[in-house]
């Protein structure tokens, strides 16, 4: 309990410190841009009709909308529990699935060369944010 709490106020500095907080409203903004990337996919301006993709992309469409927009909000107002939710959210609804499921995911050729762009773009974020609370910068 007590490794929570230090991480957790760690954390909470960090936030505070002006680099962090200005890459936490950057990461904020990436969310905010995916968020509307899903409305785009159930709309259907993204390409395909949305009903007629595969169940598991709509489900994950959804899921994503609401973890992207939440965090949003948490990460642009400095709160601690965005960082927790960024972490486990991109780990459980990113990289768990387009590693351990990928062949779900790809229709076509190209979408292996997305997804992987998408972790590794992913991957970097996490280890720039990572690094700024760490360092308390």
């Amino acid at each position: 309990m007590a490794l929570n709490h230090s991480l957790t106020n760690g954390i909470e500095t960090a936030l505070q410190q002006p680099w962090t907080s200005r890459y936490a409203k950057l990461l904020a903004l990436v969310l905010f841009y995916g968020a509307t990337v899903h409305i785009g996919n159930m709309a259907g301006l993204t390409g395909n009709p949305w009903l007629s993709t595969p169940l598991l992309w709509r489900a994950m469409d959804v899921v994503l909308l609401l973890f992207n927009a939440l965090t949003a909000i948490g990460l642009w107002r400095g709160t601690v529990w965005s960082v927790w939710t960024l972490l486990g959210g991109m780990t459980l609804l990113q990289f768990l699935p387009y590693t351990l499921l990928r062949s779900h995911f790809i229709l076509n050729p190209e979408d292996a060369q997305t997804l992987n762009g998408l972790l590794i773009t992913e991957a970097l974020l996490l280890g720039v944010f990572g690094l700024l609370i760490w360092l308390r910068k």
